[in-house]
């Protein structure tokens, strides 16, 4: 109890704000942190953490009607989905712990804001997650991962083009605060919200253009050192954003011939075109649902988006002294990975017969585990028509008796990549100095950076030690020879000259006697 009181004063207490940018061309990175769309790298619930989260709609004319999505760190699975609709000005906040009875992660907040369900104060679901994993490994799968939060379309106040133009929608006027409190009517909500349309008439639903305007940060608290790390979200732009609404519900959707929803390979079903999983309503929109008008397919909105983020590398500060007990885990978090390569749990079994055609295999009735590519045929099932030149069966693999996926490519930093504080590097090739862990054998030179929210520590001895961040899910672990406890490195030429869409920052937890600090650098790149 004294856990969720602390955690939900401090959500309630973080703010976000910035200034925008002008977008030049479909969508952009805006530095400035304001944007339609949002991603926060990093949730943990894991340990005694508890991520508190805040999202702020900072145009102060119109409502926002948002789309924020938890996806898990191993595979991008969709752990727990809602709506908010924020007025003007609006804040909102949460706080993501780990629940005490069934070890889930659980979302909690009061904030007075309008959602989808009405109440979103719940435990995340493991329905996505890998079915043939154990209880506590399901449950601690819900505990980390990234959020995506989407800017649907805009509420605007008044009902342009009609005669009452001088009359609130009524969709504006139940999300409106008054005395602090929005009203938030379920048959308003209902009536406007609660089935699908193709049009963004303002008179019939009540929803305009999306404007953006949305900022995002966020803490992770260790409530048992109370160390802590702050940082904020990044964010998109659209230089042509349209109206991406479905309604908060289950419900089969199916794909369009020319497919603008998704780009998700268990939607689309890669090159079968027979999706592993059917799309229910509450699925989209995802970061690939054509956005952008400029963006013709969920291909091409995907593409677009992982190119704007994509890096070609990435360097920053660790600390591992122990004189000051000090641990960094670096977070490699991998927001659209998800829209080129996805994980089939539930693929017949490898043998003679199937390893041939194994790669984008979609049966359901086995347990293999295998990376389902997006569909790259010219014809394209549900419309895709281009390969991914971001992750491919060349770049990804699965470590031996793992079930998640992992980029193989990325050279461990080297000689000229690897530094202490006094400018000294290694004096042989890093191969040799170094142990990576998981690994597979004759690859000691290459990193494995396994999962979606990948967490890399460094110096901490494998697995079975605590991290920074008490990660778990996606562990990934780098060990230096004696000498470079502190200093920094690069990761450089990450997927050659295309980069790869990789965001994060160096979490560092250190102490000076009985009190303990928490750091974050975020990552310096290069595009």
């Amino acid at each position: 109890m004294k856990k969720s009181t602390l955690a939900l004063s401090i959500a309630a207490a973080i703010g976000s704000f910035g200034l925008a940018s002008t977008a030049s061309a479909a969508m952009s990175l805006n530095a400035d942190g304001v944007g339609h769309q949002l991603v926060f790298p990093y949730f943990t619930a894991q340990g005694d953490n508890a991520t508190l989260l805040s999202i702020t709609n900072t145009d102060t004319t119109n409502g926002k009607l948002v789309k924020v999505r938890f996806r898990g760190a191993a595979n991008s699975d969709d752990l727990y989905d809602f709506q908010v609709l924020l007025s003007p000005g609006d804040v909102w906040t949460a706080a993501v712990s780990k629940d005490a009875t069934t070890g889930l992660a659980k979302l909690a907040t009061t904030d007075k804001s309008c959602t989808l369900p009405q109440s979103v104060s719940a435990t995340f679901s493991t329905a996505r997650l890998d079915p043939s994993a154990s209880a506590d490994a399901k449950a601690s799968g819900t505990r980390e991962g990234y959020v995506e939060v989407i800017n649907m379309g805009d509420i605007q106040p008044l009902a342009t083009g009609t005669a009452a133009s001088t009359v609130a929608t009524a969709l504006f006027t139940t999300l409106k605060h008054v005395a602090g409190v929005a009203p938030c009517a379920s048959a308003v909500l209902q009536e406007k919200l609660g089935t699908a349309f193709t049009s963004p008439f303002i008179g019939e639903k009540g929803l305009s253009t999306p404007t953006g305007g949305l900022t995002g940060d966020y803490i992770i608290l260790n409530q048992a050192n109370t160390a802590a790390w702050s940082g904020s979200a990044t964010a998109l732009k659209a230089a042509n954003p349209q109206v991406v609404f479905w309604p908060q519900k289950s419900g089969d959707v199916t794909l369009p011939s020319t497919n603008t929803y998704t780009a998700d390979p268990l939607f689309t079903g890669g090159n079968t075109g027979t999706p592993v999983i059917v799309p229910q309503n509450f699925d989209l929109p995802d970061m690939s649902t054509q956005y952008d008008t400029g963006n013709a397919t969920a291909v091409a909105q995907a593409d677009d988006t992982t190119g704007k983020l994509a890096v070609k590398s990435i360097a920053n500060q660790f600390v591992t002294s122990d004189d000051i007990a000090a641990v960094t885990d670096w977070v490699f978090a991998q927001p659209t990975r998800r829209y080129h390569v996805a994980v089939n749990y539930t693929a017949i079994p490898e043998d003679a017969a199937t390893s041939a055609t194994e790669l984008n295999n979609t049966a359901k009735t086995g347990t293999k585990a295998v990376a389902i590519y997006r569909d790259t045929s010219a014809s394209g099932a549900g419309g895709a028509s281009s390969a991914s030149s971001y992750y491919m069966s060349s770049n990804m693999g699965f470590p031996t008796g793992s079930r998640t996926l992992c980029l193989k490519n990325i050279d461990a930093p080297g000689r000229n990549a690897r530094f202490d504080r006094e400018e000294t590097t290694p004096a042989t090739a890093a191969a040799t100095d170094f142990t990576i862990s998981p690994v597979v054998p004759a690859a000691t030179a290459t990193v494995y950076i396994c999962g979606e929210a990948a967490v890399l520590s460094i110096n901490n001895g494998g697995t079975e030690t605590d991290s920074a961040l008490s990660a778990s899910v996606a562990r990934n672990d780098l060990t230096f020879a004696a000498g470079y406890e502190n200093g920094w490195m690069r990761f450089d030429s990450l997927n050659g000259t295309t980069g790869l869409p990789i965001l994060g920052a160096s979490f560092i937890r250190m102490a000076n006697g009985a009190v303990n600090y928490g750091v974050s650098y975020s990552h310096k790149v290069t595009r």
